[in-house]
């Protein structure tokens, strides 16, 4: 796990190629370590291989949607971290919040408050 000397591990989950791209840029200079999935079933892969801290992923995707997703990890220890789910779609956020997703935020969301959420999210974690 992450000690406060090493960089918080995140997955981002976006199918919008763009928009993951500046994204992980923008949580990198917040100081995370960002690996990229651009869907959900790729997702379960990197976060089979990478063990992230956090995963922030979107909603709405092809193959696998961020709600499955979200069931995924949670019904799997082997898969569990904290989820922070974004949508511009309050009704989406609100069943991520159902299915157990640490924070449920807004699209768009500031990098600040991302990274931000990312940390509260792997600090209760880690406090539970």
């Amino acid at each position: 796990m992450t000690d406060a000397a090493e960089r918080l591990r995140v997955v981002l989950v976006e199918d919008d190629r763009d928009l993951a791209d500046v994204t992980q840029l923008a949580l990198e200079l917040e100081g995370l370590e960002v690996s990229v999935a651009y869907n959900g079933r790729e997702a379960l892969s990197v976060i089979e291989r990478v063990h992230p801290d956090v995963v922030i992923t979107d909603l709405i995707m092809p193959v696998l949607d961020g709600l499955q997703l979200i069931e995924r990890i949670r019904s799997d220890p082997a898969l569990h971290s904290p989820v922070i789910a974004v949508s511009a779609v309050g009704s989406r956020l609100r069943a991520a919040r159902d299915l157990g997703a640490a924070e449920a935020l807004v699209k768009p969301v500031h990098p600040k408050e991302l990274a931000a959420s990312a940390r509260k999210a792997w600090r209760r974690e880690r406090a539970a």
